[in-house]
């Protein structure tokens, strides 16, 4: 697959956790069996063990590469056997695999909305000077575990096929189904091992009355806005990365999952030093000095690679692991700040209101990265040439995706410096009906723009249109 398309698949993958707040609803309003969380757990780990089980069945087909040396090679200079041994129709058959993705994230989107309540109810439990505690030794666990994934598809997706170096692999259809048997573990443990009293059903209008209520008040709508235009900043990349990984770097997938591994206990490592020492630290400072301290650190393996100064797996991939922690930082704080404005009954809607934004700036940021690189010559077929001409493109694109990360923390003075101005805001910062409506549309808008032009991005018939990221068709 192209870049573009590259960058856009790992977006839609993403995309059902914009659905995160609408799940919350349903949590919240309408019970099943009497039961707020656990029918609408056990249903979204359900669905996705299905949608799992249907990747195990599909067969992949064949690889784009019969000679998997064939990658480094230019188009201009491949021959006619050469070009025999390349199967065309690869990135078409993987459409089915990212759609099943999509549905396999939409149950589990189902399942993490539901138990955004029982976190929110755990967490306001907590004594002022500890609370955010919780959520994140949560969130540590979730990044030790996400180490025994990555491990799973850096070694076994290592093979030849897959751009790797082992002789043999466990292909897409093992990984599928030890990730459904593991989506069966959560079925079963969040009927039994979720604790919750029964509740009659609200009505529906008066809670969406009471959220967008919420929505107008100053101390939300500011959150969601911090969130959502600080991501849309420091998310800018370049649709060139994924091809300079394997191209210019050359980085094998059991590197690369190595990669994701200590990503994984960095993002651990941090979060519970906020958790042990930084539970009052300012969030506005410790924002700022991280995004700024990475694109310091990142920008020197990103041209040494780009330049030919130094090419290394180790270098493309070691450096830019620093960029896990402002992202986990950004991302817990604003929770904390969540936390504080929640109020009872509306836990899971509003916890996914606001993790939603940054959901959101996502795949936004992608289209806006997608349209600049657009217009400069970076695609996979010039970095073959890989001339003084393609590096001075390439480095004009990470400029400019560098130059928006930079701006990204400007944006900081929309985030509460700690949890009592956060309730102080609370309490004094007022509501207003416009900024709540203007609020609505423009998340609405960003939410379809961003699914519309991604999915472009992923069919043949309309991945080469300006509005996708192409060239026009």
């Amino acid at each position: 697959m192209s870049g573009t398309a590259t960058a856009s698949a790992k977006v839609l993958v993403r995309i059902p956790w914009t659905f995160r707040m609408f799940f919350g609803i349903l949590s919240d309003c309408f019970p099943i069996w009497g039961y707020r969380r656990r029918p609408y757990m056990v249903f979204g780990w359900i669905f996705a063990t299905i949608c799992l089980l249907l990747m195990v069945i599909f067969p992949t087909g064949d690889p784009y590469y019969g000679d998997p040396d064939l990658a480094y090679v230019a188009a201009a200079n491949l021959t006619d056997d050469q070009l025999a041994l390349i199967n065309e129709d690869a990135p078409d058959a993987g459409t089915k695999f990212i759609l099943l993705m999509i549905f396999a994230n939409l149950g589990m989107t189902m399942a993490i909305a539901a138990s955004d309540g029982v976190v929110i109810e755990l967490a306001q439990r907590e004594p002022a000077e500890t609370r955010g505690s919780a959520l994140t030794m949560m969130q540590v666990f979730k990044q030790v575990m996400s180490i025994f994934s990555s491990a799973m598809v850096g070694f076994g997706l290592n093979g030849e096929d897959f751009g790797g170096s082992f002789s043999g692999s466990m292909g897409v259809s093992a990984i599928s189904a030890v990730c459904a048997a593991a989506a069966l573990i959560a079925t079963v443990s969040s009927w039994f091992f979720v604790a919750e009293t029964k509740e009659p059903a609200r009505s529906f209008r008066e809670y969406v009355g009471l959220l967008f209520d919420l929505v107008q008040h100053r101390v939300v709508y500011q959150l969601i806005a911090f969130r959502f235009f600080y991501f849309v900043f420091s998310l800018m990349s370049v649709t060139a990365v994924s091809p300079i990984e394997s191209l210019w770097a050359k980085v094998e997938p059991v590197n690369d999952a190595i990669s994701s591994i200590l990503a994984a206990i960095i993002s651990a490592g941090s979060l519970y030093v906020i958790k042990r020492y930084g539970l009052t630290w300012n969030w506005r400072t410790i924002v700022v000095i991280t995004q700024l301290s990475v694109v310091f650190v990142d920008c020197f393996p990103t041209f040494f690679t780009i330049w030919d100064v130094y090419r290394s797996q180790w270098m493309w991939l070691g450096p830019p692991l620093l960029e896990e922690v402002p992202s986990t930082i950004s991302k817990i704080v604003s929770q904390y700040a969540t936390i504080e404005i929640v109020e009872g009954g509306n836990e899971a809607a509003v916890f996914g209101l606001i993790t939603t934004c940054q959901t959101i700036a996502s795949p936004f940021s992608t289209v806006i990265y997608k349209n600049i690189d657009a217009h400069f010559d970076i695609g996979k077929a010039y970095l073959q040439v890989d001339d003084t001409y393609v590096r001075n493109q390439v480095t004009y694109c990470y400029l400019i995706a560098y130059a928006f990360q930079i701006c990204s923390v400007a944006w900081v003075f929309l985030l509460p410096r700690q949890k009592a101005e956060t309730l102080e805001l609370k309490r004094t910062g007022g509501k207003s009906k416009w900024a709540g409506i203007i609020t609505i549309v423009i998340f609405t808008f960003c939410f379809v723009w961003s699914i519309m032009t991604n999915l472009m991005t992923i069919f043949p018939s309309t991945s080469c249109l300006k509005i996708a990221g192409g060239t026009g068709c």
